[in-house]
């Protein structure tokens, strides 16, 4: 008895062991196949911006990882989820490379062209604020490559895995060209910031944002009289000018703290207290870094400041990296110009059509030869037994 119960807590111990070393196929379950799903789409809608804006030599390349992740979620909708699974799995392990090469060639290599590019001129600004953002700048950029080796060196089939560390690295570079173009606005002198400002704020006028909009236009001492206008005298010239209408901002209440903050800002700039002035402007500017970025670029060109400024980059190739450093695209989604080409593969996969086939033949226990004994019949038996 002993023998045998310690006989069933060995087998047991085998079982449990056993089954914690063998994983369960993931395929098999819906929730797991909606996860990974789910997952897979965002890596392609992330790739999809960089690719649009810089890779187009690999848009071949791309739309069969994208035909991929479209016959997995068909065959989820079929409830294939082993299939699913195995389309996932295929399309991730393409991705890799894709990411791994963007990351590498394109991420790491620009920020670093940026940074270098525009740190003489920072430097030689003598600013304590650009060159604290440079120096985030190549922080960011030396996490961007950190994120890049240790998914190269992480496991070679935890695809997921190694593409999320890639996904990070390319968050971080572009951080990091963000740093370097906000070092290049805060390195320029005084006059060039105050013209950056306005350029910001005369965007905001075309787009209708009121703020800011009476002192635009003006200079020198008709700046300074404009700042002595009190509250009445606007509200007068408003309603004279028709300038009056009938949205939200006709609130009495909102328009005097308008008018306060406008004039505070007005004064912060002409005295040259550009961080005061900037937190009034925020509150009124949406997405303010990405404008501002956008105004130093427009500002410096037009006044020839680049090269001065170490930016020996085009404005042009400058506004791309801006573009995608706020993950929006320069032109056509690469996914929607390929759309029309994806093919739906066939609803039942050859590998499990073969696996169905020997499936039955698996099943069916294998019947072993009679033996004479078995082949004699009960007379023949009884015989040979009396003969014994």
């Amino acid at each position: 008895m002993i023998k045998n119960r310690n006989a069933k807590r060995i087998i047991i111990t085998i079982i449990l062991l056993f089954s914690r070393t063998v994983p369960v196929p993931a395929f098999t379950d819906q929730t797991t196949s909606e996860r990974i799903l789910k997952e897979n789409k965002a890596f392609i809608e992330f790739i999809n911006v960089s690719l649009t804006n810089f890779a187009d030599a690999k848009a071949d390349g791309f739309m069969k990882i994208y035909e991929m992740h479209f016959n997995a979620d068909v065959a989820y909708l079929q409830s294939d989820y082993k299939r699913a699974y195995k389309k996932v799995y295929a399309c991730q392990g393409e991705m890799v490379k894709l990411y791994e090469s963007i990351l590498r060639d394109l991420y790491l290599e620009d920020s670093k062209n940026i940074l270098d590019r525009l740190a003489p001129g920072i430097i030689k600004s003598k600013n304590s604020r650009a060159r604290l953002y440079l120096t985030l700048g190549y922080r960011d950029r030396t996490i961007s490559m950190t994120h890049y080796t240790i998914g190269e060196a992480s496991n070679p089939k935890l695809f997921s895995y190694k593409i999320y560390k890639y996904e990070e690295g390319i968050k971080m570079a572009r951080r990091a060209k963000r740093y370097a173009f906000l070092a290049l606005f805060e390195s320029q002198n005084p006059e060039v910031k105050r013209n950056i400002y306005k350029q910001v704020l005369k965007k905001e006028k075309e787009e209708g944002n009121p703020f800011f909009n009476r002192f635009l236009d003006k200079e020198g001492d008709a700046f300074l009289n404009e700042l002595n206008v009190s509250f009445e005298e606007i509200e007068k010239r408003e309603l004279q000018d028709g300038a009056q209408n009938k949205s939200v901002d006709d609130n009495k209440l909102i328009k005097r703290v308008r008018y306060r903050r406008e004039e505070r800002a007005a004064r912060y700039l002409m005295d040259n207290e550009f961080d005061r002035a900037e937190d009034i402007l925020r509150q009124y500017v949406d997405d303010f870094n990405y404008k501002l970025i956008s105004a130093t670029f427009e500002v410096l060109s037009s006044e020839k400041k680049e090269e001065s400024s170490g930016a020996s980059m085009s404005v042009d190739q400058y506004k791309l990296h801006l573009l995608d450093n706020y993950s929006r695209l320069s032109k056509k989604s690469a996914v929607e110009g390929f759309l029309d080409k994806i093919k739906v593969d066939d609803e039942i996969d050859k590998d499990a059509v073969q696996e169905e086939k020997k499936a039955p033949d698996e099943t069916v226990k294998e019947e072993k030869p009679a033996t004479p004994v078995e082949n004699m019949n009960d007379t023949d038996k009884k015989e040979k037994t009396d003969g014994k």
